[in-house]
């Protein structure tokens, strides 16, 4: 058998025209594992509010758990291969519904540990319609969605807030928390020595490295107020609405940790074989004084320099 770098691997997906999904078929809830770019934009979904969900959020085109189907989706397993017909909820979807080809992959004779599923009719064309007619309609849709995103304050690689939507919320909580007197508390995160990791993968490689870090923070996250945004080209930044110190740090700690589990290759890290990730905290009670900038401020200049594995940096307090 050929020996197939994981990185090749996701790299082909990544670059794939047709939208690709995986779903875990070994957890009963079907969880989404991988998104491929042209699948988001095939169906309208973001990758960010996929991974890791149920596989019933593509049967009801819905975010919102209450209005998932009772019935999965998926046959029951093992099935040799089926289709499967999802709902697209983007107007700027290329249509109203996605048919995909579900096959399985083993990695135990007999028992599929995933699913892969592969757009096979998106939109109806024209038998007399040429290829690159199609890419440019592809191209189209994807530069509007983008587009749509900007407005609507995401970030087009990872489909988390943009740093202008989130300075904006932060100053609403600022002003909020001032009033109530307690504390908030900011987490800046690095990935470190990410320009090495474009330089060696590339571009697509490199926005879904950023996708991946950006699910495990936010997964990470305990409370529907708190908000996470993509900083920088290299950073993200959290907002935790009621913490301190000891907080902020317990979630710094567990995002690294998370980020490292991950395990994504990366031969030119100074820090380890893998993506790793520094970060700076700040928690303070706002001061009728200062601006909420200063929070930010304090947890950029905590940050640590990558020097271990660990990811670890000093939390300030006010």
């Amino acid at each position: 058998m050929i020996d197939i770098d994981i990185q090749i691997l996701v790299q082909a997906l990544e670059l794939n025209p047709l939208g690709t999904i995986i779903v875990d078929a070994r957890d009963p809830q079907r969880p989404i594992v991988y998104v491929n770019p042209a699948f988001e934009t095939l169906t309208g979904f973001d990758s960010g509010e996929l991974l890791g969900r149920a596989w019933r959020v593509l049967a009801s085109g819905s975010k919102d758990d209450t209005d998932w189907p009772d019935a999965d989706q998926l046959p029951d397993l093992p099935v040799p291969r089926t289709t499967a017909k999802l709902r697209c909820r983007s107007q700027l979807a290329m249509s109203d519904t996605v048919e995909i080809d579900l096959a399985p992959l083993y990695d135990k004779p007999g028992k599929p540990a995933y699913w892969l599923g592969t757009e096979q009719r998106a939109v109806t064309r024209d038998p007399n319609e040429t290829g690159s007619h199609s890419e440019s309609l592809l191209s189209v849709i994807r530069d509007a969605r983008m587009h749509l995103r900007k407005l609507e304050g995401r970030d087009a690689a990872t489909g988390i807030l943009t740093r202008r939507a989130f300075e904006d919320l932060l100053q609403r909580d600022w002003v909020m928390a001032r009033r109530e007197q307690r504390e908030l508390g900011i987490v800046v995160f690095r990935v470190d020595a990410f320009q090495e990791y474009r330089d060696i993968f590339g571009r697509h490689a490199a926005d879904s490295c950023l996708r991946k870090v950006a699910h495990a923070i936010t997964g990470t996250l305990r409370r529907a107020g708190d908000l996470t945004a993509r900083f920088s080209d290299d950073s993200f930044v959290v907002l935790i609405g009621s913490a301190d110190t000891e907080k902020a740090n317990d979630l710094a700690e567990r995002v690294a940790s998370k980020v490292r589990s991950l395990a994504i290759h990366h031969p030119r890290s100074a820090v380890a074989r893998f993506v790793t990730v520094s970060y700076g905290s700040s928690a303070e009670v706002p001061a009728w004084s200062e601006s909420c900038s200063r929070l930010i401020q304090r947890a950029e200049s905590e940050l640590a320099s990558p020097s271990s594995n660990e990811g670890t940096a000093t939390v300030s307090s006010a």
